[in-house]
């Protein structure tokens, strides 16, 4: 077959029997995120570049390499959002969400775009289900949004997963550190890629996200972040442990834990699967305070985080799922029609039967036998035939496909003929 158009590269189509997984998983998200008190939010594909700018940062790989820019015939520059967190934060500010009292605690299930390179569970439009939980700064508070994490993958019946979690301090240590830092990377600059050499000036804790095994021994040569907290961020994240403590939870410190966003400050936590795929970082967040200042409002502390959809049924079935099957496509009665006045007479008296089960009309025109196989493929448990003389005698042909006996019953007692074998 020549076609003449294709997706495109980095994206893919999610249709029948893996849509259906899709939609189970998403189920019993939103169910589990309204137990934990969050309401859902929708902001547009579509944001003001300089959003991602000020709030993602410069220097970060979203923003250098990734993002999806265009100018509109207006002059606006434009971007698809590559991540949601800064579009709660301009959301929150822009609907006056500042007055409310308390915690306010949304939850978002929705595309995001990033040019990447594509592989097993990495695209180019991918899918996050997340919350951003803005207004407290309590470290307890860190706790519940990582116990709400846990309990998404709790839902789905996801095991195997880590928890690694530390903290990147606030604008009050973290300076210190990133001056030693660089100051390290400086001296041992030839060791560092020329193609990463940039990052040593712009933001040298872009570096912790390299691959590169290099870059990593020379990184661990030099004190974590750990070592370089405050007073009050030591104390923030003694609480948080103690907290997943007292829930529980297990944990791995990881002193190389810093994200990909800027924004980020003190708690930071992701959650990896223990397989040998690349892709094993399934999901990830942490506490940003500075963030809804970044964007034009008053310092007001928030947390959240994202899991990646793609990445975490990857993780949930590896088996291939059947692109052209689906557990939806299952019927209980199937109808086959012999011409068009059956079809129609199909169309009006089958109808009721939707009330109590799962009718599929054949109305494609084909014979019967191709119709009758089309049932059996369909795995249903009843079929109804009717051609011309069914019609005039006011009848269907009832099979039970189970016992394969047949007879005609009238119209007017079909629902009760197929109530009695469903309930069987």
């Amino acid at each position: 077959m020549n076609l003449k158009y294709r997706r495109l590269k980095g994206t893919r189509d999610i249709l029948l029997e893996e849509a259906e997984r899709w939609r189970w998983c998403e189920e019993r998200w939103v169910e589990t995120l309204a137990r934990y008190g969050y309401g859902e939010i929708r902001t547009p594909v579509i944001e003001p570049v300089e959003l991602f700018l000020r709030s993602v940062g410069e220097g970060t790989d979203i923003v250098d390499k990734e993002m999806y820019t265009f100018e509109t015939k207006g002059g606006e520059r434009l971007v698809l959002r590559p991540e949601m967190t800064a579009s709660v934060a301009r959301a929150y500010l822009e609907n006056g969400l500042t007055r409310q009292p308390g915690t306010l605690k949304f939850w978002y299930l929705a595309p995001m775009f990033r040019h990447d390179r594509p592989q097993a569970g990495r695209y180019r439009q991918f899918h996050q289900v997340g919350v951003e939980a803005i207004g407290s700064s309590s470290p307890v508070l860190d706790a519940e949004v990582i116990q709400t994490l846990l309990a998404l993958f709790d839902a789905v019946d996801a095991r195997d997963l880590t928890l690694l979690l530390n903290s990147t301090g606030c604008p009050v240590c973290r300076p210190g550190f990133v001056a030693s830092l660089r100051a390290h990377l400086l001296a041992n600059r030839e060791r560092v890629p020329a193609s990463l050499r940039d990052r040593i000036e712009r933001n040298p804790l872009r570096l912790y996200d390299a691959k590169d095994d290099d870059v990593a021994a020379l990184l661990a040569e030099h004190p974590p972040q750990s070592e370089h907290l405050c007073g009050d961020c030591r104390a923030h994240h003694s609480q948080v442990k103690a907290s997943l403590d007292d829930l529980g939870i297990a944990y791995e410190d990881d002193p190389t834990l810093v994200r990909g966003l800027d924004y980020y400050t003190r708690t930071t936590f992701e959650v990896t699967a223990r397989s040998e795929r690349k892709q094993s970082s399934l999901a990830g967040g942490g506490r940003y305070d500075n963030l809804i200042e970044r964007c034009g409002g008053t310092a007001t502390p928030a947390i959240g985080f994202s899991l990646g959809i793609e990445r975490t049924l990857l993780h949930l079935d590896e088996d291939p799922v059947d692109l052209q099957r689906s557990r939806q496509s299952v019927v209980d009665v199937y109808v086959a029609c012999s011409g068009e006045t059956a079809q129609r007479y199909a169309l009006v008296h089958a109808d009721i039967l939707r009330d109590i089960a799962r009718v599929e009309i054949d109305l494609s025109g084909r014979g019967l036998k191709a119709q009758v196989k089309g049932a059996n493929l369909r795995l249903a448990r009843i079929l109804l035939v009717v051609g011309d003389n069914e019609v005039r005698e006011r009848v269907f042909q009832f099979k039970n496909l189970a016992t394969g006996t047949q007879e005609p019953v009238p119209r007017d007692e079909i629902l009760r003929a197929v109530r009695e074998v469903l309930e069987q």
